[in-house]
């Protein structure tokens, strides 16, 4: 047994109070998990770290030290920033329509009284469809010979040229990706917002019926309240995924046409993978974690949304 401490007005265990066998199952027990962060996580992050402070090349057996001058390079590259910009359009757009989106499917289902669980199960699919499968669908769609959507843009709606393929347009590359992505990921939205929602006792929407307060009212003072921190942590997650989002974008239009839809995850590729230069890429790679992390941080500060969730 472990003998209680008290400090102060906090009361708690002290690891040293326990015996010595039970430290060791303690940290036998966590120790597959430290391992497992530490091959996937840490390793990883490191050697990209150690690689961006060299020259690499494939055909050497040695990688000289070249310090911070792959660093200096990325912020001197015309892509670099527009490629930022990119990025930065993709996740701010693909974010608010999936939160719009999700938010809806969400607020729909937790009404649903008839075959809740079955509805619920098939559109939670979509998010099981692996990412390659919706962009051969969106391709198939999206064909200038057969496409369904291209035969409603092009010959319906008349917003581009039949013979044209709609992602080859500058124009309309970059917004048909965050339709497609907004279509894949939006049920992670609804995941996190529907397991909320069906935590609300239903005796809150009792009280304000009898107070007389309307629908609006009731989302206002009772439903968003109570989801505001579920969304704020959600929307924070799909920041960081879509920011990162390669396969999507890479399948689709592998940055193109020309550059339309380069984002940095796209560039770093083209820098190792094809123009061979590994240490310029994994310091796009190393600039877009720190990105990320003050990002992240900045969010953190400004909304605080674990203070805001109900455990």
């Amino acid at each position: 047994m472990a003998s209680e401490v008290k400090t102060g007005d906090q009361r708690g265990f002290s690891l040293s109070q326990l015996p010595l066998t039970e430290r060791h199952v303690g940290f036998l027990s966590i120790l597959p998990v430290i391992l497992l962060y530490l091959v996937i996580s840490i390793i990883p992050v490191g050697y990209a770290v150690y690689t961006s402070l060299h020259e690499v090349s494939l055909a050497a057996q040695t990688w000289p030290f070249v310090g911070l001058q792959n660093y200096v390079e990325v912020f001197q590259i015309d892509r670099f920033w527009e490629s930022l910009i990119r990025g930065v359009v993709f996740m701010v757009g693909s974010t608010i329509l999936q939160l719009i989106v999700g938010l809806w499917m969400a607020m729909t289902l937790n009404r649903i009284n008839r075959a809740q669980r079955l509805i619920t199960a098939v559109v939670f699919t979509s998010y099981l469809i692996p990412t390659i499968v919706v962009t051969l669908l969106a391709t198939f769609m999206l064909s200038p010979s057969f496409g369904v959507i291209q035969e409603i843009g092009a010959n319906w709606l008349g917003l581009w040229s039949p013979n044209d393929a709609p992602l080859g347009q500058r124009s309309l590359a970059m917004p048909l990706l965050i339709l497609i992505g907004t279509w894949k990921f939006s049920v992670f939205i609804t995941i996190f917002t529907l397991a909320q929602l069906r935590s609300i006792p239903s005796r809150f929407y009792e009280a304000a019926r009898v107070c007389g307060a309307n629908k609006w009212e009731m989302f206002r003072d009772v439903t968003l309240p109570r989801i505001q921190g579920v969304i704020l942590v959600a929307v924070l997650l799909r920041s960081i995924f879509m920011f990162n989002k390669f396969d999507l974008i890479w399948t689709l239009t592998q940055g193109g046409p020309g550059s339309a839809t380069t984002t940095l995850p796209v560039l770093a590729y083209i820098e190792g993978f094809q123009n061979f230069n590994l240490g310029l890429a994994n310091a796009l790679a190393v600039v877009m974690f720190v990105f990320l992390a003050i990002g992240g941080i900045a969010y953190f500060k400004a909304f605080n949304p674990s203070s805001e969730v109900e455990t």
